[in-house]
């Protein structure tokens, strides 16, 4: 592990509430699931946007 600090208070005396507070929301932005992508559609799928038309097949 690395002992570097992450983030340093350059100015005021926290408490130690307020400096758990900070971490708390730290932690909780660290493991914040990013959001899901939107599955690409198969070219096979009805709901795909259609690139030819059936009636010029016919």
């Amino acid at each position: 592990m690395d002992s570097a600090p992450v983030f340093r208070v350059l100015h005021g005396d926290p408490g130690d509430a307020e400096l758990a507070a900070l971490v708390a929301v730290f932690t909780a932005l660290a493991s914040a699931a990013p959001p899901s992508a939107a599955p690409a559609r198969s070219a096979w799928s009805p709901l795909a946007a259609p690139t030819w038309r059936t009636t010029t097949l016919r």
